[in-house]
């Protein structure tokens, strides 16, 4: 609520280009009481689980029927009620409330760890190599100016001439301006850091928000599983290196999570709130203001990352199915839906269009599968509204091979999976034509001592890069259960009951979770190398598996208890299920050596940070740089890595002049309008006159590995030589 409330007046400032701190401030803290106080006023005392038929009377999870509900299939009629439990049961399921706060006790004593582990290793990638520093420069200039696009100053230059430009990596001219990439939702989070202690802040906003991903993720693995599965789930997660990777770095996946589980969880409390009143609730009714704001807050993930209109199309059939059910939360999740949505498809168009132009290979397949959803979920409505329809359909679904339907689906399930671990033996997936792309794997494939293939994507191995990551345990444990909770929801589904809304909290999560897995796993979209490739599958393919495996760990320690007859047969477990899905994923993670020397050490990428002394490298730039300067660029990857920063953090006017023959005119230019012409280079040799050395630094970035997961970091070295006789500036502007 806290994000949805930031975004909800942050980006219409921005659009009036009016974005800064005391409005937003005032802006922001009465909406943020207002949306926290409707999203726990009243919460279900429970949520409803699938769960063995001898376990099912069970407190955990097990809501009353509603009133009015129709008796499961094969119930006796005129079945009684069941009888008043005894007053040892009774005491038993009055002390199980009381017994809960250790799940959230440990589920938020796992996020605060995440949280600070993060803070201490976080990243500092302020540089230009990929897109985290690209969001941060952005969330700099927008807090300083509060604006976009960011204007090209070609006055400061004396006018546009012959060879100046003013592009760079992530960064297009429009008209007089610069429009970088991406979405603005994540910029105008990180804004928040800059406005309170400038770029240092910044840095540790992702890590929090990573941390809240991570305890939202507990609140929706306990709403589906129980409870007392939350802590395993939060841990299963924020040990899993994609997690921990993109919450160190200032990318996009950890605010889109924070957005998507919390949506899910707000789902899932307005389906079971309610739930056996035999009064109408009052106006407008908690169940519909919970499916509000989950609706909103799971629109808004689009703001964020253009490809949440992916993530969350599958909000769209269980829409229909809402309206269809004639049930009092579609409306109001249907219209903040589309507001989010809206919010989302105006930020791409008014802010990001060229962004928006260089996905669209992409993006107009996406665009035609979500006016095809729409299209049949409007059919299936209009369909069901008629009788004879409806008639119809129960005569098909009472035929015998409607009765199978529950199984394959089930069956589709596992076949998905079997389909993509043999993919690696049938497919070799080569279709990259960007050049630069094609250079690029090229080159890591020669350091890897690889078959040289540029065109490669490694796409066949996706599902491997889910197993490197959780393990083998836990995707087999994901796609078993994702596979019992398709049959489950497809029956309850095709005969139109769920007496105990188990079914119904769980549609959502189970579509979008095969749906992320399907439609990433076959195409991610991403350059194949690791770690960066993971951060692909943050989103929804990894939590989606986790829930699976969480949920199936839940149902065989129920089974195996029953079967036992002890409770120790069930802890024994549910503890072999937990271990078999955190080992793995720490091992990958911690990549763990032992030594009679050194005894236990880690390797992996767990406590290495990426860009140690970025900041100050910038800082002493912008020092080296006369407040009266006009700066230009006078190699292509100097501009792509340092353009944005010195216009951004050192404020001076910033071009690019690639062709050295070219350079005379413009400096010609900066002196006739007053200006001091400063030149930039990656090399001494290219800059005339005598230059100095102002920036040297070796740092470290993420590893790039194509054939397996990343275990240590790689060196870069940066360099900087400028060309110029004048006085430098006091340093960073303010």
């Amino acid at each position: 609520m806290l994000a949805a409330a930031w975004l909800l007046p942050a980006f219409p400032l921005l659009l009036a280009d009016r974005f800064s701190a005391q409005p937003m401030v005032f802006m922001f803290v009465p909406l943020a009481a207002g949306l926290c106080y409707f999203a726990v006023r009243q919460l279900p005392a429970a949520w409803p689980a699938f769960r063995p038929a001898k376990s099912a009377s069970k407190p955990e999870g097990i809501a009353k029927p509603e009133a009015g509900a129709k008796p499961e299939a094969g119930a006796k009629p005129g079945a009684t009620p069941e009888p008043e439990p005894k007053p040892e049961a009774r005491a038993q399921r009055e002390a199980q409330p009381k017994a809960r706060w250790w799940p959230l006790a440990a589920t938020v004593a796992i996020a605060a760890a995440f949280t600070v582990w993060q803070m201490a290793e976080r990243t500092e990638q302020i540089i230009y190599l990929r897109d985290p520093a690209t969001y941060l420069q952005v969330a700099y200039w927008i807090a300083h100016h509060g604006y976009l696009p960011i204007p090209d100053s070609v006055a400061a230059f004396g006018g546009p001439h012959p060879g100046l430009s003013f592009a760079s990596s992530n960064y297009y001219p429009r008209g007089a301006g610069i429009v970088p990439q991406f979405m603005t939702g994540m910029p105008l989070v990180l804004a928040v850091g800059i406005w309170l202690h400038g770029i240092n802040a910044a840095l540790l906003v992702t890590p929090l928000i990573g941390g809240c991903a991570v305890l939202s993720f507990g609140g929706l693995a306990g709403r589906l599983a129980g409870p007392g599965w939350a802590p395993a789930g939060a841990a299963v997660l924020a040990l899993t290196l994609p997690e921990q990777y993109t919450s160190r770095g200032s990318f996009s996946e950890p605010l889109t999570q924070v957005l998507m589980f919390g949506g899910l969880c707000l789902l899932a409390d307005s389906l079971t709130v309610n739930r056996g009143l035999r009064k109408k609730p009052d106006w407008p009714g908690q169940d519909k203001v919970l499916a509000a704001l989950a609706g909103l807050a799971l629109g808004l993930t689009v703001l964020v990352r253009i490809d949440g209109l992916s993530d969350i199309l599958p909000a769209v059939p269980f829409l229909g199915v809402l309206l269809a059910a004639r049930r009092r939360q579609a409306v109001p999740f249907g219209v903040t839906l589309v507001i989010g949505v809206g919010y989302g498809l105006a930020d791409g168009y008014l802010k990001s269009r060229p962004y928006l132009d260089l996905e669209a290979p992409s993006l107009r397949p996406l665009a035609l599968i979500v006016a095809a959803t729409v299209l049949a979920t409007a059919a299936g409505i209009a369909i069901t509204a008629s009788q004879k329809a409806r008639n119809t359909a129960k005569r098909l679904l009472a035929t015998k091979t409607a009765q199978y339907l529950p199984a394959a689906a089930a069956v589709l399930t596992v076949a998905i999976f079997v389909a993509f671990a043999v993919r690696p033996l049938v497919q070799t997936v080569a279709g990259e034509t960007d050049p630069t792309s094609i250079a690029y794997v090229a080159e890591l494939q020669k350091l890897a001592g690889l078959p040289v293939n540029g065109r490669r994507q490694y796409y066949e191995d996706s599902l491997f890069w889910v197993i490197w990551y959780l393990g083998v345990p836990a995707v087999l444990l994901g796609a078993f259960g994702l596979a019992v909770l398709a049959k489950r929801c497809t029956k309850a589904l095709l005969t139109w009951k769920d007496p105990t809304a188990a079914a119904r909290i769980w549609a959502l999560p189970l579509m979008m979770a095969l749906w992320s897995v399907v439609t990433v796993l076959y195409r991610p979209a991403v350059a194949p190398d690791q770690p960066w490739a993971s951060r692909r599958l943050v989103p929804f393919v990894l939590p989606g598996l986790i829930l699976g495996g969480i949920w199936a760990s839940a149902w065989l320690k129920d089974h195996a208890a029953q079967l036992g007859r002890t409770r120790a047969t069930g802890i024994v477990i549910a503890s072999c299920c937990a271990a078999s899905m955190l080992i793995p994923t720490a091992l990958t993670t911690l990549d763990l050596s032992v030594t009679k020397a050194g005894g236990v050490r880690a390797h992996g990428m767990a406590f290495r940070a990426i860009g140690p002394g970025e900041i100050a490298a910038v800082s002493q730039l912008c020092r080296s740089i006369p407040a009266d300067a006009s700066v230009v660029i006078v190699d292509s990857l100097t501009a792509d890595r340092f353009a944005q920063v010195v216009r951004g953090m050192c404020d001076v006017p910033t071009a690019v002049v690639a062709d050295h023959a070219a350079l005379s005119p413009v400096i010609t230019g900066i002196e006739h309008v007053g200006r001091r012409p400063v030149l930039l280079a990656e090399n001494q040799a290219e800059l005339p006159g005598t230059p100095k050395e102002v920036v040297n630094l070796l740092t470290t970035q993420e590893a790039h590995n194509l054939t397996a997961p990343p275990t240590r970091t790689w060196l870069i070295h940066y360099t900087i030589w400028m060309s110029t006789s004048t006085v430098p500036s006091p340093g960073l502007s303010a």
